[in-house]
């Protein structure tokens, strides 16, 4: 019996030494993975945003896939094309609703805080093109316009491998210039999670290669 008893303990020793080794090689690789940095290789990211405002009554969403590359270790370049929205309910018997079609160059800087959790700051220019619509009684009136703009929003980024992470972002500083078909260009400068075209917290999901 305590011979038995000694074979199961050495086992089990075994055992215990084989998973620290593993566990330790993959600590190992993945460091390894990370300081090599992500120079010259792409990605591809969907990314999706939902945010609402006066108590619900202006509701605003947006997608944008995005395909960039790392022009060094930690600094990307990108180009997003997608949709924005936005619907709103604030006066009574009035909906009015904004859809654009968006294009947005932008410009990342990473910093690592562990292996697989990163933060970032992100610099985009964003061009609308899209019509304002408002439903008064019955009554419709659509007005075109066109949109630019500079966004700074910082970020979060968690990998779950080497090759696809997820990640969290909000518009910090924005400031827009809107131009309808027939009228004034109107300005805008706001600080906090709505600055920008894009407004609320956007999650994405990115695959890199």
């Amino acid at each position: 019996m305590l011979l038995r008893f000694e074979v199961v303990k050495q086992i089990l020793y075994a055992m215990k030494k084989l998973l620290f080794s593993i566990i330790a090689m993959l600590l190992i690789g993945n460091t390894a993975v990370q300081a090599q940095g992500f120079k010259g290789k792409w990605f591809i990211m969907g990314e999706a945003g939902y945010s609402t405002q006066s108590d619900g009554n202006i509701q605003h969403y947006s997608v944008l896939p995005v395909v960039g590359t790392f022009v060094a270790p930690t600094t990307a370049i990108g180009l997003g094309v997608g949709y924005l929205g936005q619907k709103d309910k604030t006066v009574p018997d009035v909906v009015g609703k904004e859809e654009a079609f968006i294009v947005q160059p932008l410009a990342r800087k990473y910093w690592g805080i562990t292996d697989n959790f990163l933060i970032f700051g992100q610099a985009a220019v964003p061009l609308t093109f899209g019509k304002n619509s408002i439903d008064a009684n019955g009554v419709k009136t659509d007005i075109k316009f066109t949109g630019y703009g500079v966004q700074l929003s910082p970020g979060i980024d968690y990998f779950m491998s080497s090759h696809f992470s997820i990640e969290a972002s909000f518009g910090l500083v924005g400031w827009s210039a809107v131009k309808p078909k027939d009228g004034e260009t109107a300005n805008d400068f706001n600080i906090g999670v709505n600055s920008g075209f894009q407004n609320g917290v956007k999650f994405g999901l990115k695959y890199i290669f």
